[in-house]
């Protein structure tokens, strides 16, 4: 399903980064290239093939934009290379390569347990148990890579710490289970994010505490002909999830479903009808309440593995009252394996947490008087024009204002975009980092592209998409096996349902290209 995310909304508080570039930067065809760039030496078929694949007649309306060039960054096709577009997801290649400089491919996030005192010999816990989140991804997420492998049972996704702790001998909590979510400063929802997402899987509120990506799935079985009634039941199955059925047997196929979430916490309203026969329906939501959600599973978890709870679920906001001694604690994936669980299924929850990550490590200025904390999203965002400017990107040439993609005030060029893949390619971490992206054919969001063909198993490559925007960045290799790093944007695209699919044959023609020279040059002849 695609955004529905207003573009009229502004946060006074996001980091400017980008300079308006003017009514001229958004012209509706494509346009040929200017100056310097339009001089540069290119293959004079190959840019024939792809602007007549980009100037059909049926694209009219579409802005596009489109950066080429290869390895040493000499150009083989632009258009419209410094007009700025609405990047959709490829802003998380932005917030992925600022994470992997700043925090480095080892980073992990330590999650510690509270607790007053250890658990006596009969393994009773007398005291509330804290945990003091930190913004972990992985709890019950790590199949959402896009390796093929299934998702672990939903609520099993705390099952790993809570055997641990079981193993260490507790068998009994006389206190309550408190969820700290102080330490990362965070909005639920990012700047722009559309009301109408937020009982969207992709849409789930960031938070301190993350399991099963902040979703859950909500199913209906098959009914029979002439049921008077439609049952369902949620995985993991939790009160907390708060849904409201209004759902009815119907009379005719299809089902016909219609769900939302009317207010931030509140419960998901679904109605409509679904129809006798063999099939029933399901959908992943995300949850109301993180925190809580997290609470719920993990006293859910520790009853079924035989740990008693006496007490309730507690959310807290300040680590005042937290004791002492850290019992326990769960450290993250490094940074290397979560940079691919962000970008392979392009997860707009982790990039936001990415981003906060980040932020968090930046050292923070002493707010005045009656000020609150600086949120750890924009101070993320803060250190992003330094980054840009060290490998070589004007920062007007960039403006986010979250992590993720689904705001529509975010605007990259797509000439930055190629800036930032040739700097990751070039980099040090370069295999970690192309490693990290979907492979055409094979998994993440391209997993049901570039099946056949010579992109097929050879594109590594982000995507993007909201409602008339579709973008594509990564690297591919031609026929004769030269890598090309590309930016490929469309944006007013409502008018053209081909638009994503011209995008991948673009990237194809690309891939079937011959782009080196036939004949090497010959040598200088040797002084004499």
């Amino acid at each position: 399903m695609l955004s529905r995310v207003s573009s009229a909304s502004v946060i006074p508080l996001a980091i400017r980064l980008w300079i308006a570039l003017g009514a001229a930067g958004w012209a509706a065809t494509v346009a040929p290239m200017h100056g310097a760039e339009s001089e540069a030496p290119v293959d004079l078929s190959l840019p024939e093939r792809l602007q007549r694949e980009l100037g059909d007649p049926a694209t009219a309306g579409v802005v596009w934009g489109a950066w080429v060039v290869r390895a040493d960054g000499s150009p083989v096709f632009g258009t419209n290379t410094q007009h700025a577009f609405i990047p959709a997801s490829n802003t998380k290649l932005f917030i992925g390569a600022l994470a992997l400089d700043r925090l480095g491919p080892e980073a992990r996030l330590r999650t510690p347990v509270h607790v007053e005192r250890p658990p006596d010999a009969d393994g009773v816990l007398r005291s509330d148990l804290w945990v003091i989140g930190q913004g972990d991804p992985g709890f019950g997420s790590a199949p959402q890579a896009g390796s093929g492998a299934s998702r672990r049972l939903w609520d099993q996704a705390l099952e790993p710490w809570v055997a641990r702790w079981r193993s260490r001998g507790l068998r009994r909590v006389e206190g309550d289970l408190v969820l700290c979510d102080a330490t990362v400063q965070v909005p639920d929802y990012g700047p722009g994010w559309d009301e109408e997402d937020r009982a969207e899987a992709y849409g789930a509120p960031v938070s301190a505490f993350v399991a099963n990506d902040n979703t859950f799935k909500l199913v209906a079985p098959p009914i029979a002909p002439g049921a008077s009634s439609v049952p369902f039941h949620t995985e993991p199955p939790q009160a907390s999830w708060g849904v409201e059925w209004q759902v009815h047997p119907g009379t005719n196929a299809p089902h016909r479903i219609r769900y939302e979430r009317r207010s931030p916490g509140g419960p998901v309203i679904v109605q409509g009808q679904i129809a006798p026969g063999p099939r029933g329906w399901s959908v992943e939501l995300a949850v109301p309440d993180a925190p809580r959600a997290f609470g719920d599973l993990l006293k859910h978890t520790l009853q079924r593995r035989g740990i008693a709870v006496s007490g309730s679920v507690r959310v807290v906001h300040s680590t005042n009252g937290c004791p002492g001694l850290a019992w326990d604690h769960w450290d993250s994936e490094p940074l290397a394996r979560r940079l691919a669980l962000c970008l392979k299924p392009s997860q707009n929850l982790h990039a936001q947490l990415l981003l906060a990550e980040v932020g968090r490590r930046v050292e923070p200025t002493t707010p005045g008087p009656g000020a609150s904390a600086r949120r750890h999203d924009l101070q993320g965002l803060s250190v992003l024009p330094g980054f840009l400017a060290r490998i070589g990107i004007a920062p007007e040439s960039v403006h986010l204002e979250e992590g993720s993609g689904l705001c529509r005030s975010n605007r990259v060029t797509p000439a930055a975009t190629v800036t930032l893949l040739r700097s990751m390619a070039d980099g040090p971490r370069s295999d970690l980092w192309k490693a990290s992206l979907p492979v055409g054919g094979v998994d993440g969001t391209l997993v049901h592209r570039f099946k056949t063909g010579r992109a097929h198993r050879n594109v590594r490559a982000k995507t993007g998409s909201l409602r008339g925007v579709h973008a594509l960045g990564g690297y591919v290799s031609t026929a004769d096996g030269e890598e090309l790093v590309f930016a490929l944007y469309a944006n007013q695209a409502q008018s053209d349902p081909q638009a994503r699919a011209r995008l991948d044959r673009f990237v194809e023609i690309l891939a079937s290209a011959r782009t080196r020279p036939a004949h090497p040059p010959s040598p200088a002849p040797a002084p004499r």
